[in-house]
């Protein structure tokens, strides 16, 4: 695993959690950007939880399979493509 796969990997994670205390917790700044507030407006707070609370789970899942490795069938690692010469 490269630096790189573990810095974006911990900073999805990172972001997951940020995600997850604006969906639990009672801050209000971030309720009032433009994609919240068309939420509230339409559907009521506990929908916009939600979004925040889908946005730390993909977050979450996307931080975890990149940590482990997980890739497309097509893709190959440069560092694979460089050994089997």
């Amino acid at each position: 695993m490269s630096y790189d796969e573990q810095f974006v990997g911990s900073l999805a994670i990172i972001l997951s959690i940020i995600s997850l205390a604006i969906a639990v917790g009672p801050w209000a700044a971030p309720y009032r950007l433009r994609t919240c507030s068309m939420l509230i407006s339409r559907f009521g707070k506990p929908v916009a939880r939600g979004f925040w609370l889908v946005i730390a789970l993909a977050s979450l899942t996307a931080g975890i399979a990149i940590l482990a490795g997980v890739r497309p069938s097509y893709a190959d690692p440069a560092q694979r493509a460089i050994s089997e010469q």
